[in-house]
């Protein structure tokens, strides 16, 4: 009897159950737990009876998850409910106990209705995108409701005869050719616009065209008055039947409703569009101040980093570099001398010399975090901003001590204050204040060791320059022969070369004295992209000799036709600074002149075998002023007049002549004295305007006595310069060589020529 009850109720909740779907028993199972039922998809429906639920409850959950009839529900779950207290009844009345009645109930369901955990979570995730799914069907048919409604009242506002409509007339076409005609079938008067539209019958005829549109618009003053000015019109017109005149306005409701429903549309549409994170204002200004630093990761060095090998040159530059290196990789050995340190070092140089290359080269062999930054990159529009940045750097650079700070160009933030004239600029020099502190101010922590790079230190500030901020400056000067050499031979190493490296490295570096790295990196790139235009399969001497011509005086302008009048003053200009250079003493040896016209406007140049000297004496630099007067001296002997081409001549003599008077003290009259260089038209000369006075003077005289002297040297071989300019029209190229057949050997000694084993070509 027992088994039989419990299979009945067993059965009964087994029928109530499978009679839900997935989505059905799910929602069943929400609602039990919302009302504090215990309860997992194996329990049943009798469990319901357990916890004396009402049909009323029971049924709202089937309603909505079954979606069957409020009534149908009812009835059903009340006779499922008599039912089954009925039995509960009788099990007790026949002496089984509730506890074990109810485990026999929940063994036998368990039997019938256990799902796996996994198909459950499988239902629920299945469920869970269907209810995703299912909200965007009504809101997608809301939009689309709302869309058509404010489009309906957008037609009604604007509609066909509305004053977008350009087809406007005047008082005069209205009177003379629609209603003298009678072609005005109504008349509208819109109050809102103070515009009238015009309706005309099908097939009017206005000024003999038969019009397309049946409306025409008319603006008018008095919006008011019109009706009565029609009357008036007919009456004048002898109309006898009166145009049907109605009044429109645009009702405020209809505008009001109209932009609710756009208002609510795009907000509608914003809401299902993916949640965009918009930052906060405090995030948005902490972005533009945050401080835009390139971070050189250690990690990634490996493989790919420059390092002190790569760096060509440079050997005293590198030892002192390399002392902040091992201090970051091996501090103790330090430590154990009492030694601290330098805080910063200041890369000195001209540009093109390796500055930002050893800088690179630092990033990869410290192993330490090497934060970089442009000093342009501090001060912007923003007030403050720069300043900002500098503690945001040094912020991150305090995070992650030990590490190395860099600031490319730091004459952007660094140049001397000024104190308070019309040209200060108080934004950089609030970045420079803050940069001070930084390096070596009240919260100066150690660890943090600043670089920096600049070709203009000159304008720095004395205090950016003191021991304690950048405690050493390395000075990075044009590379000397022997460095030369070094770079050349790096740089060749990456060319196909016709001969040896040997060959062209010595000789290349004697024909490039006062280039920089990056010049001479340059001057090997053209030689082989010269070599490959001409369809070369090496880079041999021609291409080396056309790169070096292309970097002194830039490229042959082959399709400038100069006239022959021209030519030939040129061919003499040129002559001169070769002979003048030829006859005297302590001149540089000629290597090449040519009549070539170039890119960068010359008409023709002499090239001399350049060096490395520092140190002038007075014969020496009035020889190199007679020389550059050679080619206008040339012109005035053997023309009677001089032409504009001796102008870079002449401002090297002029910058020759006072360099001598005011910077060496090589000057009699005005003595042993020293001045500055001060910027054209600014700054206060240090010296009174009657010694200025003397100092033109004697610059004066100065290139006088050199003009002199160079004239009287061609006119005293007047004859080999003639030979040179003959054969120099003739060929337009002449080598040393070529110049010794033509005149004879120099009168002081064959010049000075160095030349490499190998090397046979024209310099």
């Amino acid at each position: 009897m027992e088994r039989l009850l419990t299979t009945r109720i067993t059965n009964i909740s087994h029928l109530a159950w499978h009679g839900l779907n997935t989505q059905s028993r799910l929602s069943l199972v929400k609602w039990l737990h919302q009302n504090g039922v215990a309860c997992s998809n194996r329990s049943e429906l009798s469990i319901f009876q357990r916890q004396n639920l009402t049909c009323s409850q029971l049924g709202s959950v089937l309603r909505k998850s079954y979606r069957v009839s409020k009534y149908q529900c009812v009835q059903t779950l009340r006779s499922f409910h008599q039912e089954a207290r009925a039995l509960c009844s009788l099990l007790q009345r026949s002496g089984l106990s509730d506890t074990a009645w109810n485990a026999s109930l929940l063994s036998s369901q368990r039997h019938h209705f256990s799902t796996s955990s996994r198909q459950h979570d499988q239902e629920k995730q299945s469920q869970e995108e269907k209810k995703e799914d299912e909200p965007q069907k009504p809101l997608g048919n809301l939009l689309l409701v709302l869309l058509l409604v404010g489009l309906f009242f957008l037609l009604e506002l604007y509609s066909e005869y509305g004053s977008s409509s350009p087809n406007f007339i005047s008082w005069n076409d209205f009177y003379y050719e629609l209603l003298a005609k009678g072609e005005v079938e109504r008349v509208i008067i819109r109050l809102d616009e103070d515009i009238v539209t015009i309706l005309v019958y099908p097939g009017a005829v206005v000024r003999g065209h038969k019009v397309e549109q049946l409306y025409f618009n008319l603006k008018t003053p008095d919006i008011y008055q019109f009706e009565k000015k029609v009357r008036k019109a007919e009456e004048e017109l002898g109309v006898k039947d009166g145009v049907t005149i109605t009044y429109h306005r645009i009702s405020s409701i209809s505008r009001i409703i109209a932009l609710s429903v756009i208002v609510l549309v795009a907000y509608l549409l914003l809401r299902r569009l993916p949640k965009i994170q918009m930052p906060s204002a405090n995030d948005l200004f902490s972005n533009i101040t945050k401080a835009k630093f390139v971070r050189v990761d250690v990690a990634s060095q490996h493989g790919r980093g420059i390092t002190f090998k790569d760096v060509a040159g440079l050997k005293e530059a590198k030892i002192e570099i390399m002392e902040f290196v091992d201090y970051l990789k091996n501090p103790q050995r330090f430590k154990d001398l009492g030694a601290k340190i330098p805080k910063g070092a200041l890369l000195l140089g001209p540009p093109g010399c390796g500055k930002t290359l050893l800088a690179k080269a630092v990033a990869t062999e410290a192993k330490v975090p090497f934060l970089a930054m442009a000093g342009s990159d501090f001060v912007e529009m923003i007030g403050g901003l720069g300043a900002s940045r500098v503690r945001d750097l040094f912020k991150e650079a305090k995070k992650k001590a030990p590490c190395i700070v860099y600031i490319d160009e730091i004459d952007a933030i660094g140049r001397k204050r000024g104190g308070g004239g019309d040209f200060t600029n108080a934004e950089e020099e609030q970045t420079l204040n803050q940069l001070l502190v930084e390096m070596d101010g009240m919260g100066t922590q150690e660890g943090v060791i600043m670089l920096a790079a600049t070709n203009r230190a000159d304008v720095l500030d004395k205090a950016l320059l003191r021991p304690g901020r950048f405690d050493r400056h390395i000075t990075i000067d044009f590379p000397t022969l022997v460095e030369r050499k070094e770079l050349f031979e790096m740089y060749l190493k990456k060319l196909k070369l016709a001969k040896p490296i040997d060959t062209y490295a010595s000789r290349l570096a004697q024909l490039t004295p006062g280039m920089s790295g990056a010049d001479i990196a340059n001057v090997c790139n053209e030689a082989a992209l010269y070599a490959a235009r001409e369809t070369k399969k090496e880079v041999d001497t021609p291409d080396f000799e056309y790169a070096i011509e292309r970097a002194i005086a830039g490229v042959a302008k082959k399709s400038r036709l100069l006239s022959p009048n021209e030519k030939k003053v040129v061919a003499y200009h040129e002559s001169g600074h070769a002979l003048i250079g030829w006859m005297l003493k302590h001149t540089d040896a000629l290597l090449r002149i040519s009549i070539v016209p170039r890119t960068s406007s010359t008409l023709g140049f002499a090239q001399y075998m350049p060096s490395d000297k520092k140190l002038y004496s007075t014969d020496e630099l009035f020889e190199k002023m007679c020389m550059a007067l050679g080619g206008r001296a040339a012109e005035a002997v053997i023309f009677n007049h001089v032409t504009t081409g001796a102008e870079d001549d002449l401002k090297r003599v002029t910058k020759l002549a006072f360099d001598q008077i005011k910077k060496y003290g090589m000057n009699q009259r005005i003595g042993q004295l020293s001045f500055p260089d001060t910027d054209e038209g600014f700054g206060t000369k240090p010296y009174s305007k009657r010694l200025a006075a003397m100092i033109d003077e004697e610059a004066s005289s100065l290139v006088a006595q050199a003009y002199k002297h160079t004239e009287k040297v061609i006119v005293d071989n007047k004859d080999k310069l003639q030979k040179i300019a003959e054969v120099l029209l003739e060929k337009e190229v002449l080598t040393y060589e070529e110049v010794e057949a033509l005149i004879g050997p120099p009168p002081y000694g064959k010049k000075k020529l160095l030349e490499s084993d190998g090397w046979k070509g024209t310099i």
